[in-house]
């Protein structure tokens, strides 16, 4: 497996994860919730019935009121009329009056859309119980051979989730239960429980998402609404029979394929972990064959182990945590070219002022060109062809450039410097072949897995896949994540030169415990303290040096004038320009870097038996 392929099937991987986020319905609601949502409907012997709905919605922000939509739209018998209604909210009834004062509703009706707006605003956090009572009649049909209840109880312009659903319907006598038949259509997560000896109906759900409507299809002997005058003289049972049969035929093969899909996936899930896992090892394998090293590194150094300069060795160092050469580096660079005589500081000190505390200002001078690496020359360029004048360079014009000039040109020649660093690095020898590729391929797997775990997880919270998959998922991401930060990324000569700085590194920081008489010559400690720059301990190195040298000692240090400075005279110039370095080109690299069943009563079923009201429903304003 290339990296180009590895890629692709990684962003492949990704788009599937969001366009599966994205192919679930929106949630429109912003400002409620539905923590409760219940009806009652008490059918009377004339065909009508006593309505009582609760809802309680739980609000998430500042709103006015809150509105409830009863659709009674029917192209069946006779038009339904809903008259007589009570509203309360938090147990405090409402008035009805156009006014729109607090404590009030309003009602209209268009075309048997009843709307109602009650007017009691509400915060973040409140939480507001409405009951809506009124009398809805000609619910009921009755043909020759059977009474007829189809009704969209629950309507689909719920724009939020309702949660702790449930409907009761209650007839007005008892039946044996040949002579009661229920059917309810929407989620098919929702129960229904039929109780003909106690003449009741009862729909539950969880959470009926938004936009879904919940259906009850009932059918009893026209004897139980013997009153009723909506009536059809033609014969329905049998039709209402058959088609509820076939309703719930196709229900029962989207539950068999649901539960297929969800075992098919489940257990797809736990077998691509570890064929992904094998992949990967196998890569590894092939890419990196088992190595032995040998030697052991001692645990102080005092020389420098190699040529390569503080950037270079602080990146390797770094690995197998993959590191961009930053400011730090940039410094340690400098630093370094200055203490082998490429280039020299320049200082012009501040004038004492009876109130105020100045800061020196710094330059750079350019002394020669010699013997510089790929990026020290690409630094060198950068600094005094393109900021500065060909020979000098202050730490304000680098400040500055990418706002006063170029930040393109800025950035260009800062990551030029940047992939020179890690060019070197890469062709030190320290590291075996392709190290850099298959680490590169095992970021992506990474990120691959990461895509499916959290697609696995967002599968399980909607049942889609069991919730044991995420441990086989969840166990191949962290072994990988363990593969990637124990690799072998070094050749024998790589393992020996990294023990060997890191030995120096571990002398830098014992500085203030060692015999000195085991340190070398003073002169090189001006090149060491670069180095401790680009590790970040120059500061505990440099109170070494002032305790264990002398003050003639560090004047003899192309560097070390600036650290007596300070050491004598209170301003830690040396300390100083570093922070001072660090702080200018940073600031130019953020200015130039700004900114998802049978025919009898049956459970529930999708589709739609054709009941009215579909278009009920409500929200805040």
């Amino acid at each position: 497996m290339n990296l180009k392929r590895t890629k692709f099937g990684i962003f492949i991987l990704i788009a599937a994860f969001w366009t599966f986020i994205f192919s679930q319905p929106v949630q429109a609601a912003d400002t409620y919730d539905i923590s409760r949502y219940q009806v009652n409907v008490d059918v009377q012997p004339d065909g009508g019935a006593q309505v009582e709905q609760k809802t309680v919605f739980d609000i998430q922000d500042d709103i006015h009121g809150v509105y409830i939509n009863q659709n009674l739209q029917t192209n069946v018998g006779q038009p339904k009329k809903l008259v007589n209604p009570q509203v309360a909210v938090n147990g405090h009834p409402f008035s009805q009056s156009e006014s729109g004062t607090e404590g009030t509703y309003s009602l209209t009706d268009a075309q048997q859309n009843y709307r109602f707006k009650l007017y009691q605003t509400a915060q973040d956090g409140n939480q507001l119980a409405v009951t809506l009572k009124y009398q809805l009649q000609n619910l009921i049909i009755n043909y020759r051979d059977t009474a007829e209840l189809n009704w969209k109880v629950i309507g689909d312009a719920w724009d939020s989730d309702l949660q702790n659903v449930q409907v009761v319907i209650q007839l007005p006598t008892t039946f044996k239960k040949a002579d009661l038949k229920s059917w309810t259509h929407g989620n098919l997560d929702g129960q229904q429980v039929v109780e003909p000896d106690k003449g009741r109906v009862t729909i539950k759900l969880a959470n009926n998402p938004a936009n879904q409507f919940v259906e009850s299809h009932i059918i009893f002997p026209t004897a139980v609404t013997a009153a009723n005058p909506n009536r059809i003289d033609q014969s329905r049972r049998a039709a209402i029979i058959k088609q509820e049969a076939r309703l719930a035929q196709q229900a029962n093969q989207e539950r068999k394929a649901q539960k297929r899909r969800y075992w098919l996936l489940s257990i797809g899930a736990v077998v691509l972990a570890p064929g992904m896992f094998l992949l990967i090892l196998r890569k590894i394998r092939k890419t990196l064959p088992v190595m032995t090293y040998t030697g052991q590194a001692p645990e102080h150094v005092y020389d420098l182990p190699d040529k390569n300069g503080p950037a270079v060795v602080r990146q390797l160092l770094a690995l197998p945590i993959t590191e961009t050469a930053g400011t730090e580096s940039l410094s340690a660079t400098i630093l370094d070219l200055v203490a082998r005589k490429n280039l020299t500081i320049d200082v012009q000190e501040p004038k004492k002022e009876l109130f105020h505390k100045k800061t020196p200002q710094f330059s750079l001078t350019l002394v020669n060109r010699n013997q510089l690496s790929h990026s020290e020359k690409k630094l060198v360029s950068w600094l005094f062809d393109v900021i500065g004048d060909g020979q000098h360079v202050s730490l304000f014009e680098i400040e500055k450039y990418p706002k006063r000039h170029s930040a393109k040109l800025f950035n260009q020649h800062y990551h030029g410097w940047q992939t020179a660093v890690a060019t070197e690095a890469s062709r030190s020898g320290w590291l075996r072949e392709h190290i850099a590729e298959l680490m590169t391929s095992l970021n992506y797997w990474l990120i691959g897995l990461g895509a499916l775990f959290l697609i696995l997880i967002f599968g399980a919270l909607i049942g889609l896949v069991a919730w044991w998959t995420l441990i086989p998922m969840g166990i191949v991401f962290i072994l990988t994540v363990w593969r990637r930060f124990n690799l072998q990324l070094w050749t024998q000569l790589g393992y020996e030169k990294r023990g060997e700085w890191q030995g120096f590194k571990q002398m830098l920081k014992d500085i203030s415990t060692l015999d000195m008489a085991n340190v070398p010559d003073v002169l090189l400690w001006d090149r060491y303290l670069s180095y401790a720059t680009a590790f970040g301990i120059a500061d505990k190195v440099v109170k070494a040096l002032k305790i264990r040298l002398t003050p003639e000692q560090l004047q003899t240090m192309p560097l070390g004038y600036y650290y007596y400075y300070g050491y004598t005279g209170g301003l830690n110039i040396g300390q100083s320009f570093t922070t001072a370095l660090n702080s200018s080109v940073g600031s130019a690299v953020s200015a130039a870097n700004p900114t998802s069943v049978s025919g009898g009563s049956g459970g529930f079923s999708g589709g739609s038996s054709g009941g009215f009201g579909g278009g009920s429903g409500g929200g805040t304003f």
